[in-house]
């Protein structure tokens, strides 16, 4: 035997010796369970920093506000919460574009509807600020989409409306925020300019006065009142003197209310007053044309049956004994000044802009 064969041997005899470690699968043992994968640690909560940052907005302390706010991102970089207050913060200090920036960082974050809702507010209010009305109604209307239970989202909404007369989409709008919150003071005062809007005056004397049963000290309510009757072409059961004489009343008294608050009246008041009184004026005016215009008709109309009850009798009709016929009077004649009354045409009535239409912020 050669000495390469007599290695080989021996190779093969320690392999022998050597126990061999079988995979534990071969031999029916279960599977070792799999590695936990390790889970990271929960996200922090900033939640007293927060607390902090909206005591100092509510205090409208706003830079404190935003440098609590970003003590609060530095924990957590994605909690919402902190971006929304430091958005409002910012809108506070007039530094749009961070609002907007910080709105694209909230979406990317995923905020909530309700987070959403009052971005989408705060840059309405920025395009209010640029009178871009329909980008606010835009932004308004996402607002109160993403919000639908919110009674001031749908009352700015309906402001917006009112603003450029687009009374009939306004009405609706206006209708949700007051069943929403039916003490909603200014919500009632829109929808009123609404309805009068759309010469449902009825409809805007009841919400006016139910403005002013919520708040008797609400001098927009007032106001609001005494355009109603000096711009209505007809109030129920009110002539055209009654009904500007009851919008001299609510002028009067708006002007007290302003002048009590210690504040300055709006020129435009005693303008308007002094239109109602012209206007009481020309109605006694024209109320008397009609009557002796009345007169002059009854006068024609009496001499045409006599000539004509004289032209039936063949001339003039014998006397009835004993009776002494009483001579005809004279014709009265036309009455010196007056000339017949003229026709006017139906002018349409004019049209007096409510007070700033009332928006409610959060």
């Amino acid at each position: 035997m050669t000495m390469t064969a007599m290695k080989r041997l021996s190779l093969l005899a320690l392999l022998a010796a050597v126990p061999v470690a079988w995979p534990a699968m071969a031999l029916g043992a279960e599977a070792p369970a799999p590695r936990k994968r390790r889970e990271p640690p929960p996200a922090v909560i900033p939640a007293e920093e927060v607390a902090a940052a909206q005591k100092s907005l509510d205090a409208r302390n706003y830079q404190a506000a935003v440098s609590q706010a970003k003590a609060a991102l530095n924990k957590n970089e994605r909690y919402t919460p902190a971006m929304l207050v430091m958005a409002r913060a910012y809108f506070k200090l007039g530094k749009y574009e961070w609002v907007k920036t910080l709105g694209d960082m909230m979406k990317n974050a995923g905020a909530s509807e309700a987070e959403r809702s009052d971005i989408y507010q705060m840059m309405a209010f920025m395009e209010v600020e640029k009178k871009n009305t329909a980008g606010a109604i835009e932004l308004f209307r996402k607002a109160a989409d993403a919000r639908s239970d919110n009674s001031i989202l749908w009352n700015n909404l309906g402001a917006q409306y009112l603003v450029v007369k687009n009374y009939r989409e306004a009405v609706p709008v206006l209708e949700r925020s007051v069943q929403l919150q039916p003490t909603f003071t200014k919500a009632h005062l829109n929808l009123g300019s609404a309805y009068r809007g759309l010469k449902r005056y009825d409809r805007a004397e009841a919400e006016y006065k139910r403005a002013l049963a919520l708040f008797p000290r609400y001098a927009d309510a007032v106001f609001n009142l005494a355009i109603l009757f000096l711009d209505a072409e007809k109030m129920p059961n009110q002539d055209t003197t009654a009904k500007l004489n009851t919008a001299i009343t609510y002028l009067d008294q708006y002007k007290k209310m302003v002048q009590g608050a210690g504040q300055m009246v709006p020129p435009e008041v005693d303008a308007y007053i002094k239109e109602a009184q012209d206007g009481i004026v020309k109605e006694q005016k024209r109320i008397e044309r009609q009557k002796k215009q009345e007169e002059r008709d009854r006068q024609r109309a009496t001499k045409k049956a006599a000539d004509d009850a004289k032209k039936a009798g063949g001339g003039t009709p014998a006397p009835t004994p004993g009776v002494v016929p009483t001579p005809n009077p004279p014709a009265a004649p036309p009455a010196p000044g007056y000339p017949p009354a003229p026709v006017y045409p139906n002018q349409p009535a004019p049209s007096y802009s409510p007070m700033k239409p009332a928006e409610g912020r959060w």
